[in-house]
């Protein structure tokens, strides 16, 4: 069940009543028809946060089985490199990871749309949305090379936007949030850096949120799968990553003895569900 804090709402579904026995025996043209429209729609927009924006909207056009059953007939159509499908479940996903994009309520209605349907895979997906804690204080001065002068806070995010290697190899460590989003956003980062950062163990949770929901480091795959075989991954980020993998990701997550248990058996699953 979906954990009811930090739930603050800022798109509300309205989301139509719904019957299991009207809604739950409709012809599958109907669940292709609303899956179609979802994706003409995403597809046509090519700025990152309108489109997770605009498939909010989508989920709340319909009611809470239709749009589990929508959301089941998505994920069936995944790692197949239809690029349309690709981009309607890296929004999914970036709606389902900030509790503000979903009031809880509406959750809750999915949540149980996808127990009454045992779409397992769904649910999965479904559970809470990750808000960050407060940030502790980590603010002491620290070099950003191996042998340089301790700097504060200021002069690290500075030294985040650099060309420097060495620079950028060293605060790719730095356990400021702010630094990281600098980071993050330093067009002389890599993929290969990113790698590393995503794969790093142990790591701080809110790094590998951050990259997760970036909006350049969200569709790399290869970063993706690192983030999702990463055991301090939140496991709910873990399943939602797992979505648009191809099959050969999935079935190494599936076998991956570091990942918890039920992410393994969500990515069985979802191995199956495909078409």
């Amino acid at each position: 069940m979906p954990q009811p804090d930090n739930l603050g709402p800022i798109l509300r579904f309205g989301l139509k009543p719904w019957h299991t026995d009207s809604v739950g025996q409709q012809e599958p043209s109907e669940i292709e028809n609303r899956l179609a429209g979802m994706l003409t729609a995403v597809k046509s927009i090519r700025e990152v946060r309108m489109r997770q924006a605009a498939m909010a909207q989508i989920l709340g056009r319909h009611s809470a089985l239709e749009t589990v059953q929508t959301i089941q007939a998505l994920i069936a159509k995944a790692g197949r490199g239809n690029l349309e499908v690709s981009l309607a479940l890296s929004a999914l996903v970036a709606v389902l990871e900030h509790p503000d994009h979903i009031h809880y309520d509406d959750r809750v209605d999915l949540y149980s749309a996808a127990n009454e349907l045992r779409a397992t895979e769904v649910s999965y997906i479904l559970l809470e949305g990750t808000r960050d804690e407060a940030e502790a204080p980590e603010d002491a001065p620290r070099p950003v090379t191996p042998n340089g002068p301790p700097l504060p806070l200021g002069a690290r995010k500075s030294a985040a936007r650099t060309r420097d290697r060495t620079v950028l190899t060293h605060l790719m460590h730095d356990p400021n949030m702010q630094v990281v989003e600098v980071l993050l956003n330093n067009p002389n980062l890599m993929e290969p850096d990113l790698l590393i950062m995503a794969a790093k163990r142990p790591a701080d949770r809110r790094s590998l949120q951050r990259i997760a929901n970036h909006p350049r480091w969200s569709q790399s795959r290869r970063v993706r799968l690192a983030l999702a075989l990463n055991p301090d991954c939140p496991l709910p980020l873990a399943c939602r990553l797992c979505l648009d993998f191809r099959d050969s990701d999935l079935r190494e997550v599936a076998r991956n003895a570091g990942s918890p248990p039920l992410l393994r058996g969500h990515a069985t699953r979802l191995l199956r569900r495909r078409v």
